[in-house]
């Protein structure tokens, strides 16, 4: 049988963590009622205290940690800096790993970090599915995640809005006059690549000549999204691409450009430097990332200094960046 946490206690109270902390605490402000409640699921659950833990929490560093699951991707490096400078303001050093999309390494880390005794960890987990963030929760380490969380998650989240990301790609593409789009997204379990398709399938017109987009799952990586679009340039009509992740949006314009398709139009994710270098010039959908980094690093400090703080869950809003890549077709030549 698995370890009883404090949030298997506060599940079977119905009540948050925090309350059921100050329970244990001994704190003011509980109400008689729900001190029992918490009380009958602690017996009724058997959970231990971790004194181990508390003595831990007490004994915590100036450091928060950084989980991404690759160190190479821009968007992953660039949200690490901002969130290195919004921590440094507020007097805390920076640790970072990377799981490489890989839960075993995750949890390697994760442990690594909470032995060094951070004070809290912004994590963007490796899979959705069985990322297992315990080494913190168990411990009572805040935590804030970013673009993905699993399902069954009671901590602080902060994401770009990815189903309008889709939608806002979709709108775009068809009032430029493309009909035949396919849509390069990551695996199916990874949230915000999913979202963002299913906003694009779901905000894609019906009729007026339209084919219904073809969706086609890459690994994220560069390379994934250069096979994955020379093989449709070879053997589908096609007139314009919909890429999900930045690395993939490059590997698809490297495709267009060695099979010469001029005209092909392509919209991609992140407002990476290359795509403002090239020729064409790429339309983007651009996630906030700074404003991402930014507020999950603010949410943590005040996690820190107000643990019983309501959980915050923040969604932001991406916004499209127009440029010659989906300038219509036969317009928006890779030349």
């Amino acid at each position: 049988m698995s370890k009883v946490t404090v949030r298997d206690v506060a599940k079977a109270a119905g009540v948050s963590v925090a309350t059921v902390s100050r329970v244990m605490n001994g704190a003011t402000g509980v109400s008689p009622d729900l001190r029992e409640r918490v009380l009958k699921a602690i017996k009724e659950t058997h959970y231990v205290p971790n004194v181990a833990g508390r003595v831990l929490r007490q004994q915590r560093s100036s450091l928060i940690a950084v989980v991404t699951p690759e160190p190479e991707n821009p968007y992953f490096m660039r949200l690490t800096a901002e969130v290195e400078s919004v921590a440094r303001r507020n007097g805390y050093g920076v640790l970072v790993a990377h799981s490489d999309h890989q839960v075993s390494r995750e949890v390697d880390a994760l442990r690594q970090l909470a032995a060094r005794q951070v004070a809290g960890a912004i994590v963007i987990c490796a899979d959705e599915r069985h990322s297992n963030l315990s080494p913190l929760t168990d411990l009572e380490i805040p935590t804030v995640l970013i673009d993905r969380s699993p399902r069954s998650s009671v901590l602080d989240f902060v994401s770009t809005d990815n189903h309008l990301a889709g939608r806002l790609a979709a709108q775009h593409l068809s009032d430029q006059g493309y009909r035949q789009p396919v849509c390069i997204s990551g695996p199916a379990h990874l949230s915000p690549t999913e979202d963002r398709t299913h906003g694009f399938l779901d905000a894609w017109p019906a009729g007026s000549g339209s084919d219904r987009p073809f969706v086609i799952r890459g690994d994220l990586r560069l390379n994934s999204g250069y096979e994955i679009a020379r093989e449709v340039l070879k053997t589908r009509d096609v007139d314009s691409f919909y890429i999900t992740n930045s690395p993939m949006t490059a590997g698809a314009f490297r495709a267009i450009k060695e099979l010469k398709r001029f005209g092909l139009g392509l919209l991609g994710t992140d407002d990476d430097l290359w795509t403002t270098m090239v020729s064409p010039t790429v339309s983007v959908i651009e996630q906030p990332l700074l404003e991402t980094g930014r507020r999950a690093a603010e949410i943590l400090a005040d996690r820190i200094t107000n643990p019983d703080s309501p959980v915050a869950r923040t969604l932001l809003a991406p916004r499209l960046i127009a440029r010659e890549s989906t300038s219509g077709p036969q317009r928006s030549a890779c030349s």
